[in-house]
């Protein structure tokens, strides 16, 4: 192709498309997004008016972690885009097996085990960032183990870390990632976990972005699965796509590509996706070995999520009350739960009387890439469904099962997180950058992917200031 981009990036997720609306609008760039969806949003897509006219589901479950002062909604704002969003979550009630309790009935506590957990608070505001760093390759267990005495708070303290990591236990839990995130929480709303909802679903958060790439002259480019991201002579020149349709099915075709050309490429996909498009034969690639081997030892650690999200004609819980459920660990599927009616939180994205809830249960890799295991699983958590709400079959109008390999990036285990995680510059290529929240970068979720971005961005401008 003749025609020729400043930057092109693959994958159109909040990571990909933050580092666009960067790049088009503070560095004046012609942008290209290639994603091989048909719509943008990545794990962060938001379908409305399905499964029926009414509704809006995402892909999986969402809350996102201190709302109007998070992550994702700073990443708007650097671009001039307002994010709409719905109140803070006001409790997190816990599965004890025959019903949902709060936290403080879940951990008893004496008088001197409140005024100890206060004081922990203050301590993990007080960090510095250099002190939460040095804990990224240790344990919550060990931290916990060092610095509070007190059984109950520490099992208080843990069954919150499970919430941020989604790992059940303590011991492979990172403390850094679980420190940085609760001082963040309490410096910010005073809460170690404070939640919202974007009014709009996950669309809210993405829609803005992608408005600012295409009034910025950039593009966005669906239905395109990028072929290979094309290195020559030590650089990124550009991504070969597909040249046309293609008769075979998946597992038959080899597509005859086409050349597009860039300055500089951006893989905003997770690291388990980059041999997708980049050559990871330690004998041919342009990359280094040791680079190779480190995406490869570590691709795998990750979680999944397997659910369901379904709708009630009804109200199955008190539609005002705005609640994060979980558990440590459910009857039958034996995995950690999560679930959260989301229509609590925003009207607009159920029909008036209705009820959505998004749930799922926190797996391994390994559960979620099998498709007989996630049939298992998923039958077992429907009967904890039932048990856990009451008059769920008679209420339900629609259920939609899911599954996500990878809900959170790389796993938050010791030496997984802050510093540890891949770089944001492929070493050895010096115009191959990467973004999302396999990468270098903070937070749960869509906010650590949303930091990654800007992070990313800001290397490249600094770099092209730089020449």
């Amino acid at each position: 192709m003749t025609k020729k981009y400043d930057v092109i990036i693959v994958g159109a997720g909040i990571a990909g498309l933050g580092v666009g609306a960067i790049l088009a609008k503070e560095g004046g760039r012609k942008v290209l997004i290639l994603d091989r969806y048909p719509k943008f949003g990545g794990r962060t897509m938001s379908y409305a008016g399905y499964p029926k006219e009414g509704w809006r589901v995402d892909i999986g479950l969402h809350l996102i972690e201190l709302g109007e002062k998070s992550t994702c909604h700073e990443l708007n704002a650097r671009v001039g885009k307002e994010v709409r969003w719905g109140p803070f979550s006001e409790t997190v009630d816990f599965w004890d097996g025959k019903e949902f309790i709060n936290v403080a009935q879940l951990v008893p506590m004496s008088d001197e085990d409140k005024r100890s957990f206060r004081a922990l608070l203050g301590k993990i505001a007080a960090m510095s960032d250099e002190e939460i760093e040095r804990w990224d390759n240790r344990s919550l267990a060990e931290w916990l183990e060092e610095n509070v005495p007190q059984k109950a708070v520490r099992e208080l303290f843990t069954d919150l870390g499970m919430i941020m990591t989604t790992i059940p236990e303590a011991i492979d839990m990172a403390a850094g990632e679980v420190l940085w995130i609760a001082k963040h929480n309490l410096l910010k709303v005073r809460q170690v976990l404070q939640a919202s909802y974007p009014i709009d679903g996950m669309e809210g958060i993405t829609r803005g972005l992608v408005e600012v790439i295409r009034e910025n002259g950039g593009e966005i480019k669906v239905n395109c699965d990028v072929q290979e991201v094309v290195i020559e002579k030590g650089r990124a020149v550009g991504v070969r796509i597909p040249a046309k349709r293609h008769i075979y099915e998946a597992e038959y075709r080899m597509y005859e590509t086409q050349f597009i050309a860039a300055d500089l490429v951006v893989c905003a996909l997770p690291i388990y996706k980059l041999p997708d498009v980049l050559d990871f034969n330690p004998r041919t690639s342009p990359l280094p070995r040791w680079w190779l081997k480190r995406i490869e030892d570590i691709k795998c650690e990750r979680t999944g999520l397997i659910g369901f999200i379904f709708g009630t004609k009804d109200y199955l819980v008190d539609p005002k009350k705005r609640v994060f459920y979980s558990a440590l660990k459910l009857k039958h599927a034996g995995f950690p739960f999560q679930g959260c009616p989301v229509s609590n939180f925003s009207p607009a994205v159920a029909p008036e009387g209705k009820q959505l809830f998004h749930t799922d249960i926190v797996v391994e890799h390994a559960q979620a890439a099998d498709k007989f295991e996630r049939e298992r699983l998923l039958a077992l958590m429907w009967e904890d469904l039932k048990e856990m709400f009451p008059g769920l079959e008679e209420k339900l109008e629609w259920r939609l099962p899911y599954y996500v390999d990878g809900c959170d990036g790389l796993a938050r285990q010791p030496g997984l997180v802050g510093n540890f995680k891949p770089g944001l510059q492929a070493p050895g290529v010096p115009n191959l950058y990467f973004a999302g929240d396999t990468y270098v970068g903070r937070g749960l979720a869509v906010n650590g992917a949303s930091l990654s971005a800007m992070l990313c961005a800001d290397l490249i401008l600094k770099t092209i200031k730089q020449r």
